[in-house]
């Protein structure tokens, strides 16, 4: 019966440890990419309700500036007074 040489044998050994440790790397790769990519989506789906705040807000913007346009005239409001300077 032939038999491998010790250096056969272990080039055997160090090939399959080679690979099993690579399998093992994709592996973990692959785990990281996953969690990443829920990440992402965590992030979009915040980035929505954002979008949909500030759609909200400028709404809300455009029927102050309606009501305010309507009472006082256009004008310019300075933030800190209050004071309104109408437009010519």
């Amino acid at each position: 019966m032939a038999q491998l040489t010790t250096e056969e044998l272990q080039s055997i050994k160090d090939l399959q440890t080679r690979y099993n440790q690579t399998v093992f790397e994709l592996g973990a790769a692959e785990a990281q990419a996953i969690q990443y990519f829920q990440r992402i989506e965590t992030l979009n789906e915040g980035k929505k309700g954002l979008i949909a705040d500030l759609k909200t807000i400028e709404q809300s913007e455009a029927e102050l500036v309606k009501s305010l346009n309507e009472k006082y005239g256009v004008g310019n409001i300075n933030i800190e007074t209050g004071e309104i300077t109408p437009l010519q």
